[in-house]
């Protein structure tokens, strides 16, 4: 986006990393448009929404975020937003919304910057950040209310480190874990989802999942099954790499992960979040894992994105 901004004339960009931030910046600088992301750390966008105006100069909001449900569009909209795009944007959105407030300086050739080494991870951290998004405007649809999405978190992890981790959840009586293998393009991986609340039922029958046998875990694997395949199916879109997944199973009746982590010396690529529905008693953590030959063509794919 900052580069097709630079290539306007008399275009003046302020950058904030955070909601406090982008407050404080609209406290001391007369903006005119404010790009917003919905989901920041510190302070999201709605509450810097909330808190809007913090000065007698009038800005112009464009909600720019990943968050494409429509419960969050609605929420911008009863907070006096009418301008929405969605992440990755089409230059053509862009420009239709400068000259929606009467940017229409002519247009230079796309601005350069310095070249970086590119970081994977944060690359493809934003790529996560949009399929969380897709994700979660799914389940949202199929539920009919509104979904917390926070930041993905991705990093690489020891295999040590990993193996404790895997261990806790596994053996925490007061919630329920699965496992979800999945390939696609060279790239190998395990899914866990751990469910925990008292309304774990009642969320799998709003989504249109039931118990048939009292003695199995359906809802709790149909529930997986779709938080691990919105995320990769939205990844597909993005990354242009399709993936399979196999049956999921619950973690206890799957007893392997520590032969998968016992090598200090082995690092994991993996994707960490959460999803919360705000009437529920639920939490829904997600932990992607993949080796080190997964890794390559990760950063192979980020760097041709980047």
């Amino acid at each position: 986006m900052a580069r097709y901004l630079c290539s306007i004339d008399n275009v003046v960009l302020h950058y904030a990393l955070n909601g406090k931030e982008g407050l404080e910046c609209l406290r001391h600088n007369d903006i005119d448009i404010l790009f917003l992301d919905l989901t920041m750390p510190v302070m999201d966008g709605y509450t810097l929404l909330e808190s809007l105006p913090v000065s007698e100069h009038d800005t112009n909001v464009v909600i720019l975020s990943a968050d494409v449900q429509q419960q969050a569009i609605s929420r911008c909209e009863a907070l006096g937003v009418e301008h929405f795009m969605a992440k990755p944007f089409e230059p053509s959105e862009l420009f239709e919304n400068l000259s929606r407030f009467g940017v229409t300086s002519p247009i230079r050739p796309l601005a350069t910057f310095p070249c970086v080494e590119t970081n994977y991870i944060e690359v493809f951290r934003e790529v996560a950040n949009v399929a969380l998004g897709r994700g979660a405007a799914i389940i949202s649809d199929h539920l009919g209310e509104f979904i917390t999405m926070p930041l993905p978190i991705v990093a690489t992890t020891e295999a040590s480190s990993l193996a404790m981790t895997l261990n806790e959840i596994r053996d925490n009586e007061h919630a329920v874990a699965i496992s979800q293998r999945f390939v696609g393009g060279g790239i190998y991986g395990e899914a866990l989802v751990r469910l925990h609340g008292k309304d774990i039922s009642a969320f799998g029958q709003r989504l249109g999942f039931s118990q048939v046998d009292e003695h199995t875990n359906e809802i709790v694997i149909d529930i997986a099954n779709l938080m691990v395949s919105s995320f990769l199916g939205a990844l597909t879109e993005h990354m242009n790499i399709p993936f399979s997944v196999r049956q999921p199973i619950v973690l206890e009746e799957y007893m392997h992960w520590s032969d998968s982590t016992k090598s200090a010396a082995t690092e994991y690529f993996t994707i960490e979040y959460g999803y919360r529905a705000e009437s529920l008693d639920l939490d829904c953590d997600v932990l992607f894992l993949m080796d080190n030959s997964s890794t390559s063509v990760i950063k192979k794919i980020m760097e041709t994105l980047h």
